[in-house]
């Protein structure tokens, strides 16, 4: 069903940039969150310099799905192949521009979902062209990733609830005026508040600390003319996601966190899924994920300026199979036959992928511990 080979996409710059090491083990980074990692933003290639290059981790997801076999698919991974190829263009910044936002909201046909990730203001806003009634666009927004303070503060999990609330637009006019284009381009590129702190008598702005984002969740809805909230949010599936971060200060000047567009992406397919397919929509999501997470693994550790050590290894492939299990668990209370077929196929493709890591492993004896691994899991 899916190509084993590594195929690349044109939205990379050349194969070198593509295959560096550094790219790479960042990327890895921010999927699996391996041990040992730096405490300093400065550290990491996709959030250093200001999130320069965290685009590339969506990069990274349209190639996967670029590469998947498209006769057998889901029609819904069309839908969410063409929002990612779209989504991965626009959200680098030191491409995007009032044109290119223009052109690529007008060609959103009714079905479609474009969103986007402004880490300058810590939200994302996501729209949407319905089906019915025909072409009126819905948009949505929603704070990305949590204060460092709410994520410190206990030991407890964090979660955040999804759907967020939808509003109703009369068309897409509004959304692609040029204002409002330049508007979300500022939203990119300028934060607009950080939260305060205080040292003796005066006050200053907490720049270690994620922006203030309620510019996009709350002003950047209400600024439009004739809006409605749309009451269909009920009839949706609810879904919750647990901000699985990590926040490190020590001396750095910018603390390393788990990149916000990460989650932002799975907080989107699950949306998309889950509108179009129900419940299943949940378990066809986490299949997705699986396999994207044991594609790059594969993929990167054939790479020769790629290698993963052994104990990032064990690290990701034991992530990798207890989602495996959990998934087992989803399969055997929820009604799936309609879908069972690349249900079967894709974990048969997730299987084969984990059996190349395996042999891929750098020395026999870590072949043998990772088989041994795998028989035991």
């Amino acid at each position: 069903m899916f190509s084993t080979g590594f195929r690349l996409t044109s939205s990379y710059d050349n194969h070198d940039i593509l295959h560096s090491k550094e790219i790479n083990e960042s990327i890895l980074n921010h999927l699996f969150l391996p041990h040992g990692l730096s405490s300093s933003a400065d550290a990491d290639y996709l959030i250093q310099l200001n999130h320069k290059n965290e685009y590339k981790i969506l990069e990274c997801m349209n190639e996967y799905l670029q590469s998947l076999d498209r006769k057998n698919e889901l029609p819904i991974l069309s839908t969410v192949r063409t929002c990612t190829e779209r989504w991965s263009i626009i959200q680098n910044t030191k491409n995007c521009s009032v044109p290119l936002l223009q052109s690529t909201i007008q060609k959103l046909s009714p079905g479609d979902f474009l969103p986007l990730y402004f880490h300058a203001q810590n939200a994302v806003i996501l729209m949407e062209i319905d089906e019915n009634p025909l072409n009126q666009s819905l948009i949505s927004s929603w704070q990305a990733l949590l204060p460092t303070e709410t994520i410190t503060s206990s030991l407890e999990p964090h979660l955040s609830c999804f759907p967020v609330p939808s509003f109703r637009l009369p068309d897409q006019s509004q959304l692609l005026s040029p204002a409002h284009c330049e508007l979300l381009l500022e939203f990119m590129n300028n934060t607009i508040e950080y939260s305060k702190s205080h040292k003796s008598s005066y006050a200053f702005d907490e720049t270690r600390e994620v922006p203030i984002s309620h510019y996009v969740c709350q002003w950047w809805i209400k600024q439009f003319r004739g809006v409605q909230i749309d009451n269909q949010i009920n009839t949706f599936v609810s879904f919750k996601k647990k901000h699985r971060d990590q926040i490190r200060y020590k001396n750095s000047t910018f603390p390393f966190r788990r990149s916000g567009l990460w989650m932002t992406m799975k907080v989107v397919f699950q949306t998309i899924l889950t509108k179009r397919l129900g419940k299943i929509g949940t378990i066809i999501y986490k299949l997705l994920i699986t396999d994207f997470l044991t594609y790059f693994i594969s993929t990167r550790q054939k790479l020769i300026r790629s290698r993963i050590s052994i104990d990032v290894l064990v690290h990701c492939l034991r992530k990798i199979v207890r989602r495996l299990n959990k998934i087992e668990i989803w399969l055997s209370s929820s009604d799936s036959s309609d879908m069972n077929p690349w249900i079967e196929n894709i974990r048969e493709e997730i299987k084969q992928k984990i059996d190349q890591i395996t042999q891929l492993a750098p020395d026999d004896f870590s072949r043998f511990f990772l088989y041994l691994y795998r028989s035991l899991r």
